[in-house]
């Protein structure tokens, strides 16, 4: 497949493509909407010049026989599909592993997911991003599902855990089939957690969490997540709660690791299944000189 960015070629098509002005040679459209990201071709590359609209190619193996290879047009169309049902938020339509969004601050961790992608093979571990909030997490996940499933065609899945668990509630409320509401969660080959570890913290939310991730374990399914929370009480993230006891007349300030905020067993767990990749820096979303990226 071509590449996502810079792609090589010196066809006329090719040049054409690259010099097309509404993709800039990516050959498919992001658009954010309401429901989210949306991916379509472009119209720089709807007429192929290779299958010429048939979509595939016949080829002979090394026995003589014909057999039909997916074009390249057509795996773009699929791509743009994948990417669609993904669930990327639409504010993160133009996330990218762009080497322009790459600083000081987020390298590490631009570079662990730009290797991911790259490397990526079934079964690989994942990565668990830690930093507070505004540093970038969810726009280098965002790139991070694009270039997965544009260069490899990697079904993955983005759900936010606050939602995540607000939709399984309801699910169980209207009394769906566990099995039509988790088994889609452990079954995509890929899926990203945003916000790990944002709620109220209930003995249920735990378990669920633990049913997801310890069958996506089992399954050798890769499973990447973001979080507020880090390992450490001084850079973890600081919450102003109110005392249930009523002992304090006040807010008090708490500063919940990640192993505190999701249990130490689910925290052990991902500690196998992922690397842990920590982030810091400014609020991008305070900067003016980010372009976009937040």
């Amino acid at each position: 497949m071509e590449r996502v960015e810079g792609m090589a070629g010196g066809s006329r098509e090719d040049r054409m493509n690259r010099e097309c002005g509404k993709c800039r040679g990516e050959k498919v459209l992001i658009t954010a909407s309401s429901a989210g990201s949306e991916a379509k071709v472009c119209e720089c590359a709807r007429q192929c010049a290779v299958c010429r609209g048939s979509r595939y190619l016949l080829e002979k193996d090394e026995l003589g026989r014909e057999m039909a290879r997916m074009c390249e047009c057509e795996k773009r169309r699929v791509r743009a599909r994948l990417y669609t049902d993904a669930g990327v938020p639409g504010k993160y339509a133009q996330a990218r592993l762009s080497d322009r969004f790459r600083d000081r601050h987020n390298q590490d961790a631009f570079n662990s997911f730009r290797l991911l992608a790259r490397d990526y093979h079934k079964g690989q571990k994942g990565i668990v991003l830690m930093g507070p909030p505004g540093v970038g997490k969810t726009w280098l996940v965002a790139g991070f599902i694009y270039e997965l499933i544009f260069l490899h065609g990697v079904p993955v899945m983005f759900r936010d855990f606050f939602h995540l668990l607000n939709d399984l509630k309801s699910g169980y409320s209207q009394g769906t089939p566990e099995s039509e509401l988790i088994d889609p969660l452990v079954g995509v080959e890929v899926l990203v957690v945003d916000e790990l570890g944002k709620g109220r913290n209930t003995t249920w939310e735990q378990n669920i969490l633990d049913v997801i991730i310890s069958q996506r374990y089992n399954s050798h399914k890769t499973t990447i997540f973001t979080t507020n929370y880090t390992d450490s009480p001084k850079t973890t993230l600081a919450e102003r709660v109110r005392p249930r006891d009523g002992a304090s007349d006040g807010d008090i300030t708490i500063r919940d690791t990640l192993a505190e905020r999701i249990g130490p067993r689910i925290h052990s767990r991902l500690k196998e299944m992922c690397d842990l990749v920590k982030i810091f820096g400014p609020d991008r979303r305070e900067s003016e000189s980010t372009e976009g990226y937040q």
